[in-house]
């Protein structure tokens, strides 16, 4: 979890590069599914409907995965928690934490993410409306705090490590 750009997927590529688990991000699979994707409810379920199907599986299949998607509200961890519960899985949530006008600037500058903006909204009001609806972890929730400015392989390893 964290703010656009504050590099979740950064943290989620390292950890599937140091542990071999199997990433599943919501923006790729997003554009996979839909090139154009409009941000209709019906998509928002479709996908993640998918990317849940997709994790049972590997989950079953005694995979290790790395669940790549914004899932800074409390009720739609609940619902990752229920899934990874229901197969046996432990689940570590990662908290990408940012400074606002980091994160903000990382993403007004990124390649390829005019795409993942709803077409009523601009990249910067959809950073603000993500900003504000932000849930911390609370104390029930097994997380890792990562500096969203030191991400490194070998910075996200430590914290893996120690935590």
């Amino acid at each position: 979890m964290g703010l656009p750009g504050a590099g979740k997927t950064t943290v989620a590529k390292a950890i599937e590069e140091i542990t071999g688990a199997i990433r599943l991000s919501s923006d790729e699979a997003r554009l996979m599914i839909w090139p154009e994707p409009e941000f209709t409810e019906a998509e928002h379920f479709q996908l993640y409907e998918y990317l849940d199907d997709q994790t049972a599986h590997l989950l079953e299949a005694g995979k290790s995965v790395v669940y790549d998607a914004n899932l800074n509200r409390y009720e739609h961890r609940l619902e990752k928690y229920e899934l990874a519960k229901q197969v046996g899985s432990e689940v570590v949530l990662c908290w990408v934490k940012t400074p606002e006008e980091i994160a903000l600037e990382r993403r007004m500058t990124e390649a390829g993410h005019h795409k993942l903006v709803p077409k009523n909204e601009d990249p910067h009001s959809m950073f603000k409306r993500i900003a504000g609806i932000i849930e911390e972890p609370n104390e029930n929730e097994n997380y890792v705090e990562f500096d969203g400015t030191k991400i490194t392989n070998e910075y996200v390893a430590e914290k893996l490590r120690t935590s």
